[in-house]
């Protein structure tokens, strides 16, 4: 009997055989890369911490929603306009109030190490302004503040610097 070493269970080598192990190791070294590049991305773009001491400021938030549902009903507008932030305050009755401390937090949201505080001056009839020039173009919140007559009142104003 005569033997055929191309046997009918045996098929002929195929020469791209011999990659497929290589495949797999290409497939993950891909893969490896890919992820490599995300961990850098994702710990040189970090911008910091997003709220300073949230743990305490979550344990008082029903301190500072009673302190906004206290807050006086004022006729109250903000605006910012071309470098200007304005703040138009009056009493309840429409009445102006003259003799506030006004004063405002410039934060940007997106980003630590922009933010600054700043004085409103009055200008008369309840009107209180101050130029501001944020360093960065985008989006920033004001958090303003009033005091007078052992009142105070608080509220934000949304902008964009362009």
């Amino acid at each position: 009997m005569v033997s055929d070493n191309n046997s009918k269970d045996e098929r002929p080598k195929n020469p791209k055989d011999k990659w497929i192990p290589w495949y797999f190791v290409i497939f993950f070294a891909v893969i490896a890369t890919l992820d490599g590049i995300f961990v850098y991305l994702a710990v040189s773009t970090q911008t910091g911490v997003v709220t300073e001491r949230a743990y305490e400021k979550g344990l008082a938030y029903n301190e500072t929603l009673e302190r906004a549902r206290t807050q006086p009903s004022l006729q109250q507008k903000a605006r910012y306009n071309e470098g200007v932030l304005r703040w138009t305050l009056a009493t309840k009755d429409g009445a102006p109030i003259t003799d506030a401390h006004v004063t405002a937090h410039i934060k940007r949201p997106v980003q630590d190490g922009y933010d600054f505080d700043i004085t409103l001056s009055h200008l008369g009839n309840g009107l209180y302004e101050a130029e501001i020039n944020p360093p960065m173009q985008g989006l920033w919140v004001a958090r303003l503040n009033s005091a007078w007559d052992k009142q105070t009142y608080q509220t934000s104003l949304k902008f964009i610097n362009r």
